[in-house]
């Protein structure tokens, strides 16, 4: 496993166009070719702005504001969780 992020503040994220999301009981639900996992609910709000277009930033600060965290906590958060589900492969910057 690499031990640099491939995810930055800047980086524009998006969603494999082949994968698979369902909600499921209220929980968001995520199928990538190999295996499939819940999201939790901020890893949900970061999910659902995924759009191609906002950077890992600016996904970031729409979670501080929803969730009342300062912006440089929140866009850490957000490059974490992107990560994941970059090495998930789920998710492409």
């Amino acid at each position: 496993m690499s031990t640099a992020s491939p995810v930055t503040a800047e980086s524009i994220p998006s969603v494999r166009p082949d994968i698979r999301v369902r909600k499921i009981r209220g929980t968001l639900v995520v199928a990538v070719p190999e295996q499939a996992f819940e999201l939790a609910e901020t890893t949900a709000f970061i999910w659902k702005r995924i759009d191609g277009v906002l950077s890992v930033g600016g996904i970031g600060e729409l979670l501080a504001r929803e969730y009342g965290i300062d912006v440089e906590t929140a866009v850490e958060d957000t490059i974490e969780v992107l990560a994941e589900l970059v090495q998930y492969g789920a998710v492409r910057v």
